[in-house]
């Protein structure tokens, strides 16, 4: 009976992942892809799901490999050679494979999770341009979804921020996407017919200093004490939110025009409503980091009766001034 459950469980995990890669049009026939490949437990999986034959042939992709050394770790020499062999054995399964090493002009102290993430896409998108392609393919799954929310919603970001990551999400020349957002940790290994049994376990995965590891490690499973179905539950409520969403942008989008056009009424709308439409606003000209402070000050400057003008900096070189009734973005160049 057990078997059989497992074989049954199998058989649904695939069957609704592919659903989702037709729902959400993330493979084709006629597309080359780039696989991100850490050489750990989630990319190893994907790499080898998406060359075993599982997709039907209209969405089966062709597949390539980059796998990057941050070099920021000591035992950073043992993992290439790990992933080199790795790529040895599997070589015939994809069209092309690269192996880079970031470049650090010095060591960084602060901030190492985000510097290295944004080397790592840019180094994954030259190579994926090089290679005449602009897709790249992550394996964030539904764990990494409910951390990425967790760890946002802790920094105080936006309310669009909190839908976390997309499926798909297009950058002005790559694309990124995720195809197992929607599926556990655990259920990762139900998607290959050869179990993966050795795979890198980054060494800095327990340093609690770094704030997704404390997340991953402490609070997520103290949270998870209290519903199992806890890392599901949230991303289904970010889902939500994201729908949410989608449903007000008209009504946010035509409050937008009426703030161009200098007819909000500041004094009688709601301030909490008045933030999204102030976000909104900014976003449409280029301006994405805004503080929830900074736009209670633009709604304090644009409410005070006694003044029709003054500013607020937000983050440099954006400002934004009241001229009457009206608000004026621009970019200050900070000469005198």
């Amino acid at each position: 009976m057990k078997v059989g459950a497992e074989i049954m469980k199998k058989q649904q995990i695939r069957r609704q992942l592919i659903q989702t890669v037709k729902e959400q049009q993330l493979f084709r026939a006629d597309e080359h892809v780039v696989v991100a490949l850490s050489g750990g437990f989630d990319s190893l999986h994907l790499a080898q799901w998406l060359t075993e034959g599982h997709l039907p042939q209209a969405l089966q992709p062709v597949v390539s490999v980059v796998y990057i050394n941050h070099q920021l770790r000591d035992d950073a020499a043992v993992e290439e050679a790990f992933v080199a062999d790795w790529l040895q054995q599997h070589r015939t399964q994809f069209k092309q494979v690269a192996m880079l090493k970031m470049d650090w002009p010095a060591q960084p102290e602060h901030g190492v999770e985000e510097q290295a993430r944004q080397q790592r896409y840019v180094l994954l998108k030259q190579q994926a341009l090089q290679w005449g392609t602009s897709i790249i393919v992550t394996a964030h799954h539904q764990d990494d979804q409910a951390e990425t929310i967790l760890f946002k919603l802790a920094r105080g970001s936006q309310l669009q921020q909190l839908g976390g990551m997309a499926a798909r999400q297009v950058m002005p020349d790559f694309e990124i996407r995720r195809p197992f957002l929607t599926l556990k940790k655990t259920e990762l290994p139900l998607l290959v017919d050869i179990p993966i049994e050795n795979y890198i376990v980054d060494s800095t995965n327990q340093d609690t200093n770094y704030a997704r590891n404390l997340i991953r490690q402490t609070i997520m499973p103290a949270i998870g004490q209290l519903n199992q179905n806890f890392a599901e539950n949230m991303v289904r409520s970010a889902q939500q939110l994201t729908a949410l969403e989608a449903l007000a942008k008209p009504e946010i989008l035509a409050a937008v025009l009426r703030i161009q056009a200098g007819t909000y009424d500041f004094m009688q709308a709601d301030q909490t409503q008045t933030s999204l439409v102030l976000q909104a606003w900014l976003q449409q000209q280029g301006c994405y980091q805004v503080k929830h402070r900074q736009l209670t000050q633009i709604w304090q400057l644009m409410r005070n009766q006694s003044i029709n003008r003054g500013m607020v900096q937000l983050a440099k070189p954006w400002v934004v001034y009241r001229q009457d009734h009206k608000l004026i973005l621009k970019q200050d160049s900070g000469k005198n």
